[in-house]
């Protein structure tokens, strides 16, 4: 059985791109969705080999900040 201890802390690089990923994604959906409600589509984001939890330290992962994003907007 191996240890994983990956999603125990996230490090200032995976803190750094997980804003980036976050603020990047809600900048494109305020442009994207209206066009896609036009439309009568929806639009999605996936994220493989993820965890939507917080890490162990508490620090939030991309999908998790997305999501919070997306909500605090609505």
């Amino acid at each position: 059985m191996t240890n994983n201890s990956f999603f125990d802390e996230s490090r200032e690089t995976s803190l750094a791109k997980a804003e980036i990923v976050a603020k990047y994604f809600l900048s494109w959906a305020k442009v994207i969705i209206p066009q896609a409600k036009k439309r009568g589509e929806n639009i999605a984001y996936i994220k493989l080999f993820s965890v939507l939890s917080p890490y162990q330290d508490g620090s939030k992962s991309k999908p998790l900040l997305i999501l919070l994003g997306i909500i605090s907007t609505t």
